[in-house]
């Protein structure tokens, strides 16, 4: 979803340094672009060593700040996303979404960018011990769909996301992104829009 869906990395990027620094810790781009692609709790675990807080007080403060500074996410769908999109559901190809992100925050983005109609079906990495790069969000995906691992493309962003779609042995496509440098070469596939995607399709 991040990353793919709407251009929302850069988006919790800016927070998350905004958030760090308006709390009194000192914190530089490049520390926080490993958390691109990783799940809430990485981000709390790094906010929490970095204030030296405890998990709890670090979630309280966060969600007092972040209150303030609501994401627009329709305002940052990535182009082509309804385009392609509907050109799957024509097709009748099932699509899903397997992402590391709490399911509260799924939903709020899909309907928010108005296309949670689209999506047979959502899965959140909270819900396993291990998120991505771990393959289980995908295989987990895999048997829920009900489809041979030949006949699914997945698309991710981030290095976490590749791993994870690699390790599971599915097809994978990279959406490149010249910011967090994330490494593609597990990928089967890079594409730079969605609009590349549809070679990889039909």
């Amino acid at each position: 979803m991040d990353g793919v869906l709407v251009d929302s990395e850069r988006e919790y990027l800016r927070l998350i340094e905004r958030f760090l620094h308006e709390s009194g810790a000192s914190v530089k781009q490049e520390e926080c672009l490993f958390l691109a692609g990783g799940t809430r709790m990485d981000e709390i675990n790094f906010m929490a060593q970095k204030l030296h807080l405890s998990i709890d007080e670090t979630i309280a403060k966060k969600e007092a700040f972040y209150h303030q500074y609501p994401i627009d996410y329709r305002a940052i769908r990535k182009e082509y996303v309804v385009e392609i999109l509907e050109f799957l559901k024509e097709r009748d190809v099932k699509i899903a979404l397997a992402s590391s992100s709490p399911m509260d925050n799924i939903k709020d983005v899909l309907k928010a960018c108005e296309i949670s109609s689209y999506f047979m079906q959502c899965v959140s990495g909270e819900m396993f011990v291990h998120s991505k790069p771990d393959p289980e969000i995908y295989e987990y995906s895999v048997e829920r769909l009900g489809l041979k691992k030949s006949e699914i493309l997945v698309v991710e962003d981030s290095t976490y996301g590749i791993q994870a779609a690699s390790r599971a042995g599915l097809k994978v496509i990279a959406v490149s992104d010249p910011l967090f440098h994330f490494d593609t070469h597990l990928a089967d596939g890079i594409i730079h829009s969605l609009d590349e995607l549809v070679p990889y399709i039909i």
